[in-house]
């Protein structure tokens, strides 16, 4: 059985809905053990998008990391994914954030997610559900990669999400 945590993301309406169904999309193969909060914050475009709400799911599961990635991204199609351009508006965006501590460096698939330490949306909930929380490869805290962050304003927690 691997531990994995998942970053969703979502700023096109219905936020919330869109991440309850993703969470209800991928707990047909993961089994989910806990969830984040919601938080919102601004497009890494910083551009005139409508904010993003992101939390951090942990789960566990028998796949392999490539048919994880495989799920995840059938999961976004069966959503109707569609975004006009990179990092562009979207109605759900999945992402592997780390997956049993390996790590993986390929063309389809970089473990851990080789952004994640850089953005708050995803390392301040990871922190919440996971405070012990240590990268595979720099050996650095999720504790500390918050503390590194200089954007701690830009984000602010909405609350819990109800996926159940």
């Amino acid at each position: 059985m691997n531990t994995v945590f998942l970053g969703l993301g979502s700023n096109t309406y219905p936020k919330a809905k869109n991440l309850s169904s993703a969470i209800a999309g991928l707990s047909s193969l993961l089994n989910i053990i806990s969830v984040s909060g919601v938080y919102k914050s601004r497009s890494l475009l910083l551009d005139a998008q409508p904010d993003y709400f992101n939390i951090v799911l942990k789960a566990s599961t028998f796949i392999n990391p490539c048919q994880l990635l495989s799920f995840c991204k059938t999961i976004e199609k069966i959503m109707h994914r569609d975004t006009p351009y990179k990092w562009g508006p979207r109605n759900i965006d999945i992402d592997i954030i780390d997956f049993g501590k390996r790590i993986v460096k390929s063309k389809s698939l970089f473990l851990p997610h080789k952004g994640f330490p850089y953005r708050n949306f995803v390392v301040l909930p990871l922190m919440e559900i996971e405070p012990e929380y240590v990268h595979p490869e720099n050996h650095i805290s999720v504790e500390k990669m918050y503390d590194l962050l200089d954007n701690h304003s830009e984000i602010h927690r909405l609350g819990e999400l109800k996926w159940r």
